[in-house]
């Protein structure tokens, strides 16, 4: 149940929920999955900071800007200090933050 595989599985569950507009259903599934990774896998994990970009980004498909922002900067930071500041999960991670700030109106952050 725990297998990094099986765990990024139910990543995908979540993601395919997500899409399907079943939001609560997403929510709880992807919920589940960045727990388990974190138990896992680590904080720091590149697998873990995704499920933690994947909750954040969910949080804002559903209007929590406030409550996603700490999570995409979280993920931003550990994916720069994890990954490099050029790694590709880095750059969207940073392109999810700039997009965040714009639907917020904080263009100048």
């Amino acid at each position: 149940e725990d297998h990094p595989d099986t765990l990024g599985s139910l990543n995908n569950l979540a993601l395919l929920l997500r899409d399907q507009g079943q939001l609560q259903k997403a929510k709880y599934r992807c919920h589940e999955a960045l727990k388990k990774r974190k138990a896992k896998l680590g904080d720091d994990h590149p697998d873990t900071l995704q499920s933690l970009n994947n909750m954040a980004a969910l949080l804002q498909d559903q209007g929590r800007l406030a409550d996603a922002e700490p999570l995409y900067r979280e993920a931003l930071e550990k994916r720069k200090a994890k990954l490099g500041e050029d790694h590709p999960d880095t750059l969207s991670s940073l392109n999810n933050m700039a997009v965040l700030l714009q639907a917020q109106g904080r263009l100048a952050d």
